[in-house]
């Protein structure tokens, strides 16, 4: 078998010449299942040759390496970023530290709940494939399109709609068997040099906002105060040139699309709630309109003890829609009462003792928050709502809204 043998273009800029050097990939035949994706990713510049002009194509590749890789492929590796990091593993000793800190702030990776990064750890495929999801147009689609895969039933619940939406952008790397994903397998170099070469082919399925990362840094304008619901946890909202970011423990309202009853969904289920009226902050700054969808699905079931029989679901908001398409990714769990009980509009009209609901301060912080309302941040309980129903979802996470999804549209007047 041939070894891999490519010509690299060096150009002389200071002998306004050009050449090119010959280099043998000595570890990769010219038959290799990826050999021309990797010729392109290292001629790019996306990737680079190891130690003896070895690829090493099987080998695993770190989950800050892969990062910086995939930031050079939609030409952001250079991007402004903040210079500290909500990760606490990360500092200025870590590697490609830039490229974490903007991959951060741009929302499309998120790290483990432990509040870790873990940035030279091997990255899985599952997790590779949730950050090209992240940074990806359209919606997550039919969930049917996965039965195509043998191994679907592996697919982390976490992951479950980044395959979808990958399926249907055709942005899912699974050689050698295409029915297989191994979404708990680590990918290997040769994967990573096939994944970004698909990226590249298909630019224009990657949100804007990422592709202009280095063109517009973020700068805060203003703190504003939400007040949809007054008592909540919080009710900051901070505006950006670049966006909205609704810091986490606001309470916002919406209404089912459809009657949700619990004992009658299935884990992974879908349940859409849509926003009924347009949203401003007390201050007057548009956050977002009437008609924004919020899409939930089914991580958890609760069974009675007894007669086992299905009562409750936990159900975790994950996106946010307008309605000209336009998505961004989001966290928040139904506003749940110390029973177990979803809290609604019409719940909280029959109780005089509204406190008992919304037991917040203005003034705590997202840290004391996070620790408060914790038995509230995944709560298994019950659903019995109609569609003229108000609930009441609570953020467990910062709802960022990008630029594009407030000036896509005119917002009403306020009078």
């Amino acid at each position: 078998m041939k070894k891999l043998i490519f010509t690299l273009a060096l150009g002389l800029v200071l002998l306004n010449v050009n050449c090119a050097k010959a280099l043998e990939v000595v570890d990769v035949n010219n038959d290799y299942w990826a050999a021309n994706q990797i010729i392109n990713v290292i001629n790019k510049g996306y990737m680079s040759l190891k130690e003896a002009n070895k690829f090493l194509p099987e080998g695993e590749i770190s989950r800050s390496e892969f990062v910086h890789n995939l930031l050079k492929v939609i030409q952001s590796e250079d991007a402004e970023a903040d210079i500290h990091s909500k990760f606490k593993d990360v500092n200025t000793q870590t590697p490609n530290l830039n490229s974490i800190l903007t991959s951060e702030q741009l929302k499309y990776i998120f790290g483990y709940p432990d509040g870790t990064f873990k940035p030279e750890n091997s990255i899985l495929r599952s997790e590779a494939n949730a950050v090209v999801a992240n940074m990806s147009k359209g919606f997550y689609g039919d969930m049917t399109v996965l039965n195509r895969y043998a191994d679907k039933d592996e697919i982390p619940n976490w992951a479950l709609y980044s395959y979808i939406k990958n399926t249907v952008n055709k942005l899912i790397v699974n050689y050698p068997d295409k029915n297989i994903l191994s979404p708990n397998t680590y990918l290997t170099r040769a994967q990573t040099a096939a994944l970004l070469t698909k990226v590249e082919q298909n630019l224009a399925l990657i949100e804007e906002k990422f592709k202009r990362a280095n063109k517009v840094p973020s700068e805060l304008l203003s703190t504003n105060t939400l007040g949809l619901v007054e008592s909540a946890p919080r009710n900051v909202v901070n505006v950006y040139n670049t966006k909205i970011v609704v810091e986490a423990g606001n309470v916002i309202v919406a209404n089912p699309v459809e009657t949700i009853k619990s004992k009658n969904l299935q884990m992974r289920d879908q349940v859409v709630f849509e926003a009924p009226a347009d949203v401003y902050t007390q201050e007057g700054t548009f956050v977002y309109p009437a008609g924004t969808k919020f899409i939930a699905d089914v991580q958890d079931e609760a069974y009675t003890p007894f007669r086992h029989k299905k009562q409750k679901d936990l159900l975790v908001v994950r996106k946010i829609i307008t309605p000209q398409g336009i998505s961004h990714e989001m966290a928040g769990v139904a506003y749940t009462t110390d029973n177990g009980r979803v809290v609604t509009q019409n719940s909280i009209n029959k109780n005089p003792i509204k406190e008992n609901y919304f037991e917040g301060r203005k003034e705590i912080t997202k840290a004391e928050f996070l620790v408060k309302y914790a038995d509230k941040l995944a709560p298994v309980v019950k659903y019995d709502l109609n569609t003229k129903d108000t609930i009441y979802i609570l953020l467990t996470g910062d709802l960022v809204i990008p630029n594009e999804l407030y000036w896509e549209f005119e917002p009403k007047d306020i009078l």
